[in-house]
């Protein structure tokens, strides 16, 4: 009986989906007459494509399959680096190992493949400075982005801006962070250097400057589109939670 329950249920959210994306109706004669092979086919013929061009839905399927595999990242990126040494495969193979854990391999691996030509590239230097930063070695990731700087002065990247004003702040140089942060606010994508800043103005007991920012943070957010509210709900929510 439960079996049955689920099939008829499974045939139902399936049907639906298919009415309400337009999908052609001969699945629905496929669902109802073959009941698991026509759910089966309908989610890797029509369902799954379209997840991998969504981003959120991207990330859901990443975060799930590292559930699953959680070293499939690592392992993948140490062959792909062992096939072929270069920027490509060294930067992917770092940012698995931070994302895992493994700092200090991490750093190796960048350190590695800083030789000749590309001892200053923007993508390995990048990479490098959130390994250090992921390790708690904030004076290195100021060295290593201050690097990065002189070496590339036209250089934009917003990420890696971030995190260097968020190292000057965890190694107490706050007045220099608060203007790291400002000049972020201009062109970074997103809310959260902007909330960032607001709260350390609060932490240092500017208190006006961090309420007037935070009400424009979520004055903009309120006339931004949806997708951008939807994009940065974690750093709007912790701007209403911090304005209070």
């Amino acid at each position: 009986m439960p079996i049955l329950v689920l099939t008829i249920a499974l045939q139902v959210i399936t049907v639906v989906h298919v009415l309400r994306t337009g999908r052609p109706m001969w699945w629905i004669m496929l669902i109802i007459f073959l009941p698991f092979v026509g759910c089966a086919a309908y989610f890797f013929v029509e369902v799954l494509p379209s997840l991998r061009n969504n981003p959120a839905a991207r990330r859901a399927l990443q975060a799930a399959r590292a559930t699953v595999d959680p070293g499939r990242g690592v392992r993948e990126g140490a062959l792909d680096y062992e096939r072929s040494q270069n920027i490509e495969t060294a930067t992917r193979l770092t940012e698995e190992l931070t994302k895992a854990g493994q700092f200090d391999e991490a750093i190796r691996v960048c350190n590695e493949a800083r030789t000749g030509f590309f001892e200053d590239d923007p993508k390995i230097l990048l990479a490098l400075a959130n390994a250090q930063f992921a390790a708690a070695r904030y004076p290195d990731v100021i060295g290593t982005l201050d690097y990065l700087r002189d070496k590339n002065p036209g250089l934009r990247a917003a990420d890696g801006h971030l995190i260097y004003a968020r190292a000057l702040e965890e190694t107490g140089a706050t007045q220099r962070a608060l203007k790291e942060y400002d000049a972020l606010a201009g062109y970074y994508p997103g809310a959260e250097a902007r909330v960032r800043q607001a709260m350390l103005f609060k932490k240092l007991g500017r208190t006006a400057e961090a309420q007037e920012l935070f009400a424009a943070i979520l004055k903009d957010a309120r006339l931004a589109p949806k997708h951008f509210r939807r994009s940065q709900h974690e750093w709007i929510a912790l701007a209403e939670k911090e304005k209070g």
